[in-house]
């Protein structure tokens, strides 16, 4: 996976102890074209620090044209910011 650390729309459902949960989002990619991914499956979640930051780290995989594609999504917990991190 490669790390690009961009900030990202989210569409996300929170559960009743108030956890965000994932469910698509969109990001505007190199061409400035807009992308949106639909979250398939969560396969783990961290919590991690990042730059003195706490964020959730989730561990995602969609699938885009019949191939199974693995990315990461993380949530800034103190500015509730969500970035796509590694795809």
């Amino acid at each position: 996976m490669k790390t690009i650390r961009k900030p990202i729309e989210a569409i996300v459902l929170f559960g009743p102890e108030g956890n965000p949960v994932p469910i698509k989002f969109r990001y505007l990619d190199d061409a400035e074209e807009l992308i949106t991914i639909k979250v398939d499956r969560i396969i783990k979640k961290d919590i991690d620090k990042f730059a003195g930051n706490r964020m959730i780290k989730f561990t995602c995989q969609t699938c885009i044209g019949n191939q199974v594609k693995p990315f990461e999504l993380r949530f800034e917990i103190d500015t509730s910011k969500w970035y796509l991190y590694k795809i």
